[in-house]
């Protein structure tokens, strides 16, 4: 009997928590639509993280920034901590082979002076139409995306960026597959 009253009390206090999170008022600032650009990235055989690439990867792909609600300032100083959600799609390509590849990244973002620089961070998940490429298989079509990068805002509403970018299985799909690191070079609108 006491087996039963735990799912009870377990779906009263998800209902309650979710009551709580869909009627509060929120706090945050909205969401919207920080930047828009095309993304140019190559690889390289020696990676950052995990073992030898096969092949040398080439990405071609536009990439969407969100301000996220988030963000703190950080004391009295020229800079903030944001949060930012990082959607991209585009054509990976490698050993004659090429594919869709689209990620979802949320990050953090540290920027100062007005937001004439931006560091940032994130992990999020990368979908692939094609993860063989060649002898290099990556396991499947899901994958986890690392990345950080820096960002200037030289002009009111232009940017320019470098990233680094790993995704790979993590290991979920067995010890046989291999990621990429990609080295990624940015331009693009601020709004």
């Amino acid at each position: 009997m006491r087996y039963r009253q735990r799912p009870r009390l377990l779906y009263l206090l998800l209902t309650l928590w979710l009551s709580a999170v869909l009627c509060t008022p929120s706090l945050a600032a909205d969401i919207a639509l920080l930047s828009i650009g095309p993304r140019i990235g190559f690889s390289a055989q020696t990676p950052l993280l995990g073992k030898e690439q096969k092949y040398y990867f080439h990405l071609a792909d536009v990439a969407a920034v969100f301000k996220l609600p988030w963000a703190w300032p950080l004391g009295g100083s020229p800079w903030s901590l944001g949060t930012r959600l990082i959607t991209s799609a585009g054509l990976l390509t490698a050993a004659g082979e090429s594919g869709l590849m689209m990620t979802v990244v949320p990050e953090l973002a540290l920027s100062g002076w007005e937001g004439l620089f931006t560091f940032d961070a994130g992990a999020g998940a990368g979908f692939f139409s094609n993860y063989k490429f060649g002898m290099q298989d990556f396991g499947g079509p899901v994958q986890i995306v690392a990345t950080m990068g820096v960002r200037v805002n030289p002009f009111s509403h232009a940017y320019a960026g470098l990233h680094a970018q790993h995704f790979s299985d993590a290991g979920l799909y067995g010890p046989s597959s291999l990621g990429v690191d990609m080295y990624i070079v940015e331009l693009g609108y601020r709004f």
